[in-house]
């Protein structure tokens, strides 16, 4: 089942939401995907920035199964600087079962129906699994950040018009 959070509303939500971002944060595979310093992220500050994200207008859908998250989709929005999908992670035993795609295309009907005209998101060019993926559902790069993480690593901001 996939449905938008209010992990500030549910302390469940938010033990789910923060155990499932260390897990994914954490994993030595795909953390670098998710991090411009290449330091990993701890419990608190995790949970620090999951208190903070009405302030940073961050709002999440999670794709559950059993009462378990199995993957979430950070995406902010607003009316000025427009409809972003801010971060995409799936619990590594649960990746390549279609979570992914699927919780992609709740956030193109949310970002449709509050009558945003395109999503950007940004994307390390390491980041090959994820690339295809958007890249899968129409969206293009746009622009290229030279070295924007630690290591030197490109970000590619790609874009997807809903119009």
């Amino acid at each position: 089942m996939i449905r938008l959070i209010k992990p500030l509303e549910s302390k469940t939500d938010f033990d789910n939401l923060t155990d499932l971002l260390s897990r994914c944060l954490n994993n030595d595979e795909f953390f670098k995907f998710l991090s411009y310093s290449l330091i990993k992220f701890d419990k608190e500050t995790i949970e620090s920035l999951t208190k903070s994200h009405k302030e940073n207008g961050i709002d999440y859908i999670i794709y559950e199964t059993n009462n378990s998250f199995l993957g979430v989709l950070a995406f902010k929005k607003s009316k000025f600087q427009g409809f972003e999908l801010f971060l995409l992670a799936v619990d590594k035993d649960n990746q390549k079962k279609g979570i992914g795609q699927n919780l992609i295309n709740e956030c193109i009907k949310i970002a449709v129906n509050d009558n945003f005209k395109s999503i950007e998101s940004f994307v390390f060019s390491d980041n090959k699994k994820m690339l295809r993926l958007l890249i899968k559902n129409d969206f293009r790069p746009i622009d290229i950040q030279f070295h924007s993480r630690a290591d030197g690593m490109d970000l590619i901001k790609l874009k997807k018009y809903l119009v």
